[in-house]
């Protein structure tokens, strides 16, 4: 996926909102990009809410059903096979419908319950990891990805 593509996924929806979910546990190195995210996103740009589900995604579905997004992007650490630190738009049948994650609840499923409630569309964002051995802190290429994704969702983006 183009960073062209992952940017659009972030431009405001006419009258409705665009919520990221961010997904992982900051206890596994790389698995902690999606916690990362959601500690630094400031300065959101219009229409944008971000829900940190750390490793538990269903602690936070009532929550995203409450504010009705109309986009939903779930964004998680993933192996996909790619380089570390690439970020991809990965169709649901990649996402591990069995908890064989660090997630205790298969996002498939997070993801089912917030579209029939809402009608929001939705959107896995895989960022490849590097690692997910046990301590704290992003490898580089990660991390670089993990801002990327932060200026696709921060005021300062807008041109």
């Amino acid at each position: 996926m183009s960073t062209g593509e992952i940017k659009d996924l972030f431009k405001p929806i006419p009258d409705g909102l665009i919520l990221v979910i961010t997904v992982g546990n900051s206890f596994r190195s790389d698995d902690g990009v999606g916690p990362y995210i959601s500690a630094n996103a400031v300065a959101l740009l219009p229409g944008i809410a971000v829900l940190n589900a750390g490793d538990k995604p269903e602690n936070i579905i009532d929550k995203a059903v409450e504010l009705k997004p109309a986009r939903t992007i779930i964004i998680d650490a993933a192996d996909f096979g790619g380089s570390a630190g690439e970020i991809r738009l990965l169709p649901v049948e990649m996402i591990p419908s069995t908890t064989l994650s660090t997630h205790t609840f298969p996002l498939p499923v997070v993801a089912k319950v917030i579209a029939e409630d809402t009608g929001s569309e939705i959107f896995f964002v895989g960022i490849q990891a590097k690692g997910m051995d046990f301590g704290e802190g992003l490898s580089d290429e990660v991390k670089a990805a993990a801002e990327f994704v932060l200026k696709c969702i921060s005021v300062s983006h807008e041109s």
